[in-house]
């Protein structure tokens, strides 16, 4: 029975060994990190409209989002509601399609909040 306990230890001792023999191999480089500035443009520069949708329950089951610029168009929607505190009660986002857009588009918000808890809807397009 000892000769098990020692020879468990020497094969875990031995493992630790290479494990640390190949870490110490492992060429370690360093690089920095720069900051810098730079202008970010806008698609739509007036904002958008919001029309919600809601069930007999009187939550919020999608939001119509309008007036969305042509420039945005390829884009990605997205979309979150919040309550008073600025927490997120609501998400969702929307592709908006690269032709034959519309200028609007319907994002569908999960989960579902009661319309009573909305304080603010926050949009961005991301793209295109």
């Amino acid at each position: 029975m000892l000769r098990l306990v020692l020879l468990a230890v020497g094969l875990v001792t031995a493992a630790a060994a290479i494990t640390l023999a190949a870490a110490a191999a492992v060429p370690v480089a360093t690089s920095s990190v720069g900051a810098g500035t730079g202008t970010v443009s806008r698609c739509d520069s007036n904002g958008f409209t919001f029309a919600s949708v809601r069930n007999t329950s009187g939550a919020i089951t999608s939001v119509t989002v309008g007036d969305i610029a042509s420039a945005c168009a390829g884009g990605s929607l997205m979309l979150t509601l919040t309550n008073s505190s600025s927490a997120s009660i609501g998400s969702g986002s929307s592709a908006l399609p690269a032709t034959g857009f519309s200028g609007s588009a319907a994002v569908s918000v999960s989960p579902q909040p009661a319309a009573t808890s909305l304080a603010t809807y926050r949009a961005i397009v991301v793209g295109p």
